[in-house]
């Protein structure tokens, strides 16, 4: 129950950041900024979660884990409840700054805390689990969003997320043990994933697709309006059909991960590419559209539970130190790929926008493969 509890808990946190993708048009509308400057709802707590994770990590190292986690979940509740509430756009970008102070912690000790929480036969399972939470937000976030905009309102979005991460704080009240910090991190430790090849091709590789993968997702409604011309009534059920797919990718990349953890990324970001590439060219009919979306939402669900095991692989008994300058730098590399990539919509449109995300993205395969393999980067440890 515990594990579950925390894995509540990483669904609700990405679901609140992820959430306001699907709610952009109506946002900025209602609001009355731009959709570019909309997508700031995006970058504001990507930056605020890449600079909490490592402070985080090392502030709170001696702080029970139990405490950190339900502090990070009252933090979420209070986050959406303003989102909800916010009578301007100002309003809503302190309640999303407040959000990336618990997406930014609740990334980093939420997985890590899954050896203390079961047996040690069990302790892969109930990480697969954790992180499952954590990718299935993100593939779902934007299709539900989309869908709770289209019937509810972009505030009754924000209510509904504040509602579900109020019962995961009462679920994990119950739920979670004490879990006493069991050892320092210092700023140091943190930097020690630099030193080794394959963790640091790891980092290179995971900034580069987030970055192509959030410039393009963030403005994916503005994209299906632009380009295949489909009306909104139209677009939450493709939005949708991206989140199935998503979830395809995260279990299919659980299994072949298995044997090839580069094999996985590969495959995942040769696709991720394609799709990125080929919208702006062949998705400017409804049906070519569809079957990119289909095609990029089982690419990203492969992602992000790759990369986390390629850090973990290549770091060892010092995943932590890992696993927090990972969070961080993905987290900053989506705030800098949401921010560009409204910049680059507001400017140019958005097919620069799909070719450039789908060029970053790109860069992702030569840093996976020019890394060493694990045997050799063992030996370096």
């Amino acid at each position: 129950m515990a594990v579950w509890a925390v894995a509540a808990g990483a669904f609700a946190l990405v679901m609140s950041e992820f959430l306001a993708i699907g709610l952009l048009p109506d946002v900025a509308k209602s609001l009355g900024v731009s959709e570019g400057t909309a997508g700031l709802m995006v970058t504001a707590p990507g930056l605020m979660a890449a600079l909490s994770a490592p402070l985080l990590t090392v502030a709170a190292a001696r702080v029970d884990r139990r405490a950190i986690l339900l502090s990070l979940s009252v933090l979420l509740v209070a986050s959406d409840l303003l989102a909800a509430l916010a009578p301007t756009f100002s309003v809503l970008m302190v309640a999303r700054l407040l959000l990336g102070v618990a997406v930014g912690g609740f990334w980093t000790i939420g997985v890590s805390v899954a050896p203390r929480l079961v047996p040690a036969q069990v302790v892969p399972r109930a990480a697969s689990v954790i992180t499952s939470g954590i990718t299935l937000a993100t593939v779902a976030s934007l299709p539900l969003g989309s869908l709770a905009g289209d019937l509810l309102g972009w505030r009754a979005g924000f209510l509904i997320i504040a509602g579900l991460a109020l019962a995961t704080l009462v679920l994990q009240f119950f739920a979670l043990p004490r879990m006493p910090a069991q050892h320092a991190v210092t700023f140091g430790s943190l930097l020690t994933l630099f030193k080794l090849p394959r963790a640091r091709a790891g980092v290179i590789a995971s900034v580069l697709v987030f970055f192509g993968h959030f410039a393009g997702y963030t403005y994916l409604s503005p994209a299906l309006h632009d380009l295949a011309h489909i009306d909104s009534t139209w677009t939450t059920p493709v939005l949708l059909l991206f989140g199935v797919t998503g979830i395809v990718g995260n279990f299919a990349a659980g299994m072949t991960a298995a044997r090839s953890i580069r094999g996985t990324l590969t495959a995942g970001v040769i696709l991720l590419v394609a799709s990125l590439a080929l919208l702006p060219l062949i998705g400017t009919t409804a049906p070519g559209a569809v079957v990119l979306v289909g095609l990029w939402g089982l690419a990203w669900g492969a992602m992000p539970l790759g990369l986390q095991l390629w850090i973990l692989d290549a770091m060892g008994e010092k995943a932590d130190s890992g696993l927090a300058l990972f969070i961080s730098a993905s987290q900053l590399a989506l705030a800098a790929g949401a921010f560009l990539g409204g910049v680059t919509v507001d400017s140019a449109g958005v097919s620069p926008d799909l070719l450039i995300a789908a060029a970053v993205s790109a860069g992702a395969l030569i840093a996976l493969w020019t890394a060493p393999r694990l045997s050799a980067a063992r030996n370096n440890r």
